[in-house]
């Protein structure tokens, strides 16, 4: 008989065990979908706010909705993509930089991110970082352009024959008539041939190994094709 009665108990402990994991599963699957509610009610909420922050041109407020709703949803880019913009648009290439960095982890190849991080990067003049993410931009889009940033920032960190090489892809990559867009001494732009920028980078990277001669001979050609390169000819008067 007490055998029959321990083996009773042993029964109904296991049938209490079950009944609680069974209680604890349902208590965990409610409090769960309690945490999903709260979480978008407080998505929704941070939205209405960022919303009306843009009404209303409040940056500030749109920043802090935004940092909101990365909290509660940070897989989000749409909302990274935004909170990007604001810190770049405003100078804080930091925060921009950090950002985008976050938007590359979630997707390596998002063009925009890869972008935001380089120019925030050059800013900050943590010129290592910023070709490494002009590089993965280049592999992605093959823009000539681009390239040229990368030679440019390894010509200004005196990696000469890093920069040489990729200038001497460009040489054989950029048609005749291709432009581009570099900056004059008052801050505007001027568009010269893409040929004439590349003369006259590798003038600039002949001038600083010490070979003038070979410097002077790329700005001079720099100016056969685009004679009204201003960089070129400051290069070619500080020369004489």
């Amino acid at each position: 008989m007490l055998k029959i009665l321990r083996i009773n108990n042993h029964k109904m402990k296991k049938i209490k065990l079950l009944f609680l994991a069974l209680f604890l599963g349902f208590v965990g699957q409610e409090a769960m979908a309690q945490d999903s509610a709260y979480v978008n009610n407080e998505y929704a909420k941070a939205m209405a706010l960022y919303n009306r922050a843009q009404r209303y041109n409040d940056l500030t407020v749109s920043k802090q909705a935004l940092l909101e709703m990365t909290l509660l949803n940070p897989g989000n880019t749409s909302v990274l993509k935004s909170l990007a913009e604001i810190y770049f648009g405003n100078g804080q290439f930091v925060s921009s930089a950090m950002v985008a960095m976050d938007m590359i982890n979630l997707h390596p190849n998002n063009l925009f991110a890869l972008e935001v991080a380089a120019v925030s990067y050059e800013n900050l003049r943590l010129y290592d970082k910023a070709i490494e993410q002009y590089e993965a931009m280049w592999l992605a889009t093959d823009n000539s352009t681009i390239l040229y940033q990368v030679s440019y920032l390894q010509y200004l960190l005196d990696r000469y024959d890093q920069a040489n090489s990729n200038l001497g892809i460009l040489t054989g990559k950029v048609a005749a008539d291709e432009v581009i867009g570099l900056a004059k001494e008052d801050g505007s732009t001027q568009e010269v041939k893409f040929s004439a920028a590349v003369e006259n980078l590798k003038g600039l990277i002949a001038l600083d190994q010490g070979n003038k001669e070979k410097a002077r001979g790329h700005f001079t050609k720099a100016l056969e094709i685009s004679p009204e390169f201003e960089a070129a000819q400051n290069s070619l008067n500080g020369l004489k």
